[in-house]
């Protein structure tokens, strides 16, 4: 996340003479935007109790990049210092289980609400708004895992082009982005790719509900990409960053060694099995479509 919020900023960058001049009026209004308070989504969701629930709560954490951006013990950390967008920070989870119950975790997970109603706007929720009730109950049993460790991290302080952008609509907290996209599952290519569908949840971050790329600040592509791939080329972006013909692959070259390092090759490989399929849908889709118009 620290990452991406860090080539969301570059591309913000040109605000930054509009927020030197705005910035009496635009914190008053980001304030007011940032904290707003939300409806607490229903749930009934509860800690999982069975012997094997911590350990695949455990794989779900590490496929799902819970680690990458909370630390290896789960403790948090400052994601980064961006001059004039944000000082980020992930929350001490070991910590903050403590405090939350079962409900606030899987509201702040699946649906970008805080315990205390706040809209959430670094917490990832949109990756995880797909998980299952029974995933959910996996990952919270893990979490509950942990035992309670290291310091409080402070909130997300946001500088002035942070609060410009949020007042001028460029981002939009998690709960904001899952309610605008409530048909967000990924397309179902049948069982033989149950798995990877599964594990391309953890794409949605960068690219999108449907995986379609974003041309807003990011410039992430279509991950239809991945058809162009062969599969030990696809395993090497993924663990190292490094693109076929050695390339840099600008925002996916910063983030997947971290993001993706304890993947097995072999999930990896269930993931462009999905994404490949996919491709194919597409490219079939674009052809039915151009017969239909002719």
């Amino acid at each position: 996340m620290k990452r991406v919020l860090k080539w969301a900023g570059y591309g913000l960058a040109g605000l930054a003479g509009v927020a030197a001049v705005a910035v009496g009026g635009g914190m008053a209004a980001s304030e007011a935007m940032y904290r707003w308070p939300q409806a607490k989504p229903a749930t009934r969701v509860v800690a999982a109790t069975d012997p094997g629930a911590v350990a695949r709560g455990q794989r779900l954490a590490r496929a799902m990049g819970c680690n990458d951006c909370h630390g290896a013990n789960l403790e948090g950390r400052m994601f980064d210092d961006i001059p004039n967008l944000a000082t980020l920070y992930a929350p001490n989870l070991t910590r903050a289980v403590a405090r939350q119950s079962d409900a606030d975790l899987d509201r702040a997970i699946r649906h970008g609400v805080g315990s205390d109603g706040r809209p959430l706007w670094i917490m990832p929720s949109a990756a995880f708004a797909d998980l299952k009730d029974a995933e959910m109950a996996d990952l919270i049993a893990y979490l509950r895992s942990r035992p309670g460790s290291g310091p409080e991290q402070p909130h997300m302080k946001l500088g002035p082009i942070a609060r410009v952008g949020i007042v001028l609509g460029q981002f939009h907290s998690e709960a904001a982005a899952i309610q605008a996209h409530e048909n967000r599952q990924l397309p179902d290519l049948g069982p033989q790719y149950a798995a990877g569908r599964a594990l391309a949840r953890a794409c949605v971050e960068c690219h999108g509900f449907a995986l379609e790329g974003s041309q807003s600040v990011l410039k992430t592509p279509d991950l239809g990409i991945a058809a162009s791939y062969d599969r030990e080329d696809f395993v090497r972006l993924l663990h190292t960053g490094v693109a076929a013909g050695d390339r840099k692959a600008g925002l996916m070259s910063d983030i997947a060694p971290r993001r993706f390092k304890g993947w097995s090759d072999a999930e990896i490989g269930r993931l462009h099995d999905y994404l490949k399929a996919r491709a194919t849908r597409q490219v079939a889709a674009a052809a039915t479509e151009g017969v239909a118009k002719r």
